[in-house]
């Protein structure tokens, strides 16, 4: 697990890039170490260890392999920026799976199903933390349990994903606006537009943190999709992909879908009716919506 250690998103990202734009020159631990955690570091002490944090994480990753000797990049290819390549990572080995970070996605999916925000602080900490392990686990204690420390580096990568926003008061709001849009053409495929039940479906497929998918069904036992009721953060991340112009919502009047009520959408006349969506388009990039 990283999440909870020295290893910050933007630590991890400059390694990536570090380790790219040595490529073809010798690049080992001792050279990454010096480089990530050079003598004369302020607060640098005989327990410091942030380098190699930082190294494991890229490893667990897979953003980084050694060869010969050398640390050289894996992970995506292509002209994609350091950045892309982490996020690509943490899409596919870190939301769609829990063997690297157990709590990751679980507690996403957790914290989403219940409609709530996540404060900053150790009482909030202390507070998830107890509500996780007895709510999820019937306050069975877990191996590598998840705590105010692993809490407090999980909203610090959950911000980073897409998954959310911290407001004024550093207090968390799930809304997976990015991730969402990330997956968009894995969801639609070749479909321009799809029923609001087959877009649910598949969205569950691609990620199953999210409204029905495998892993939000392990934190939400209860819920029910017959109910047919999106979480208030998805709700939010659909609507304001339809105000950007990335989805068209269908919700008319007499529609008999999924509920967005909680993020109270605003009627526009034209698409947005009701509060019940029956179909979802995807916005060719050419493509100017009226309305």
């Amino acid at each position: 697990m990283f999440t909870d250690s020295e290893a910050t998103p933007a630590r991890v990202e400059m390694l990536v890039e570090l380790v790219r734009k040595m490529s073809g020159r010798k690049l080992d631990m001792p050279t990454i170490r010096q480089l990530l955690q050079p003598d004369g570091l302020p607060g640098l002490t005989a327990k410091s260890d942030q380098a190699r944090s930082i190294v494991a994480a890229a490893r667990e990753l897979n953003l980084i392999e050694d060869v010969e000797g050398m640390v050289r990049a894996s992970g995506p290819r292509g002209p994609i920026t350091a950045r892309s390549a982490l996020i690509a990572a943490i899409d596919e080995n870190i939301l769609s799976d829990t063997k690297v970070e157990p709590w990751f996605a679980l507690f996403y999916a957790f914290l989403l199903g219940r409609n709530e925000s996540a404060a900053g602080g150790p009482e909030a900490g202390k507070m998830w933390e107890a509500r996780f392990e007895r709510e999820l686990f019937g306050g069975v204690t877990q191996k590598n349990r998840f705590n105010d420390t692993k809490y407090r580096g999980l909203r610090r990568w959950f911000r980073y994903s897409g998954l959310g926003w911290h407001d004024g008061d550093d207090r968390f709001h799930p809304s997976p606006y990015e991730r969402v849009l990330r997956q968009i053409p894995n969801i639609f495929k070749t479909d321009v537009e799809l029923s609001i039940d087959l877009f649910m479906e598949r969205l569950s497929e691609r990620c199953p943190e999210l409204d029905g998918g495998h892993l939000f069904l392990t934190a939400n036992p209860d819920w029910i999709r017959s109910h047919r009721s999106i979480t208030l953060g998805l709700s939010h991340a659909l609507v304001d992909l339809h105000l950007d112009n990335r989805l068209v919502l269908h919700c008319p009047i007499d529609s008999d879908g999924w509920t967005i009520a909680a993020a109270a959408p605003p009627r526009d006349g034209t698409h947005l009716k009701s509060d019940l969506v029956s179909s979802v388009r995807i916005v060719n990039s050419h493509e100017v919506r009226n309305g």
